[in-house]
């Protein structure tokens, strides 16, 4: 199947860190791809037959919102893994959280913090409301250990909160909640076609969303389970590799597998 304007393309759902943006902390964005993002956007509401691009991330609800802005995203975005979805539909914001998060999650977040503080000297991630996140160099040796201590403590305290780990951070997260979910509220509230739909990451946490899309794309820099399942790899790192996966799913020239 090859997804276009005459058969029914929606939207395309991209992860921000590792496709719109690298890891990398104060990095600028592509100015091509914001080009890009701006244009495909500002033709989806002139015309409603086409594609609008939007996002799916782990990051916190403030920073999405103002890159949101940036890319002249109007539509729905995915928040914390899933914990909420936002958008713009006016001049105001609207705003919608996964109604499986505690009323006890701010302070659950605060204890564990500190137990993992006193016993590591690592810091969470700032921002954050509703995942608790510790970076990490790449490939670091205390990202196993962390994981399990804090596995433990959840387990041991019957909190609701499950751990994701990559190559160079740790995420603790709603039971039940991921980018997939965050995208069901969205086709559920927009009333979009979930195999109309194209998802872009670069990390195996993606796969939450990207398993349940009409067509995956992932860019050179994707893990390896990605690119072993997706529909396309670009040869393109990053944000060239987001651009042209968009221009090729624009044109029609991407089809699943």
């Amino acid at each position: 199947m090859v997804l276009t304007k005459n058969n029914g393309l929606q939207a395309m759902y991209v992860d921000f860190d590792g496709v719109l943006s690298t890891a990398t902390p104060g990095a600028t964005l592509d100015i091509d791809l914001l080009h890009l993002i701006r244009a495909v956007n500002q033709r989806a509401r002139e015309d409603a037959r086409r594609p609008f691009v939007a996002i799916n991330s782990g990051r916190p609800e403030s920073f999405l919102e103002a890159h949101a802005q940036a890319f002249d995203i109007k539509n729905f975005c995915v928040f914390e893994n899933g914990a909420g979805i936002f958008r713009f539909p006016s001049d105001t914001i609207e705003l919608h959280l996964d109604p499986r998060i505690p009323g006890s999650i701010h302070d659950d977040f605060l204890a564990l913090d500190k137990v993992v503080w006193q016993t590591f000297q690592i810091a969470r991630q700032p921002n954050k409301e509703y995942n608790l996140t510790y970076l990490f160099p790449e490939h670091d040796a205390r990202i196993e250990a962390v994981a399990r201590f804090i596995e433990k403590q959840c387990k041991a305290r019957q909190w609701p909160y499950y751990v994701d780990k990559g190559i160079n951070f740790i995420n603790v997260i709603v039971e039940g909640t991921n980018k997939g979910t965050g995208m069901r509220m969205i086709v559920e509230r927009m009333g979009l076609d979930m195999a109309c739909i194209a998802g872009i990451g670069d990390s195996d946490s993606d796969l939450a969303f990207l398993q349940l899309c009409g067509i995956t794309a992932c860019p050179s820099n994707g893990s390896e389970r990605l690119k072993d399942v997706v529909d396309y790899v670009s040869p393109f790192p990053f944000a060239k590799g987001a651009i042209d996966i968009l221009q090729r799913l624009l044109d029609g020239s991407i089809g699943r597998r």
